[in-house]
């Protein structure tokens, strides 16, 4: 039996088709295939790129929060150191007032006649027993007076 060359110009045809259908087939499936394989890696690499970003963002936010911290501790330190720097000038500056107002209870006293002196048409006169002198001043002038304040220092 002997086929007709049509018949095997069919069949070849026909056998050409069917594997140019089943390579564009097999191309499609391995392209597909392809496709899948690359978004899988690429949702693995956003995933890793995602989780990298992840740890990075909470290290920053550690290294931030550290630093705050530290910021703080600062603060609050220098705020104590103020607060000491004031106590110690406040005490001295008490301390100080205290001197001042000393000094010039000091010098308002030396104005003031004592027991033994008395104040005598405006002029200091200084008694011992029965003796009574004028108080002499700086200049060897009287020292003048009103009530029981001299006009000058008396010691």
């Amino acid at each position: 039996m002997t086929i007709a060359l049509r018949w095997k110009i069919a069949a070849a045809v026909a056998a050409l088709v069917v594997a140019i259908l089943g390579w564009n087939g097999v191309s499609r499936w391995l392209a597909a295939r392809h496709a899948d394989e690359l978004i899988q890696e690429t949702e693995r690499a956003a995933a890793l790129q995602a989780e990298q970003a992840r740890a990075s963002a909470r290290q920053r936010h550690d290294e931030l929060e550290r630093d705050l911290r530290q910021r703080r501790e600062e603060l609050a330190s220098n705020y104590r150191q103020v607060a000491d720097q004031a106590r110690e000038y406040q005490a001295r500056r008490a301390v100080q007032l205290q001197r001042q107002q000393q000094e010039a209870q000091r010098v308002t006293a030396s104005y003031l006649l004592d027991a033994n002196q008395q104040c005598a048409n405006g002029i200091v006169i200084n008694r011992r027993g029965s003796s009574f002198t004028q108080a002499r001043g700086r200049d060897g002038g009287p020292i003048r007076c009103q009530g029981d304040r001299a006009a000058e220092p008396l010691r």
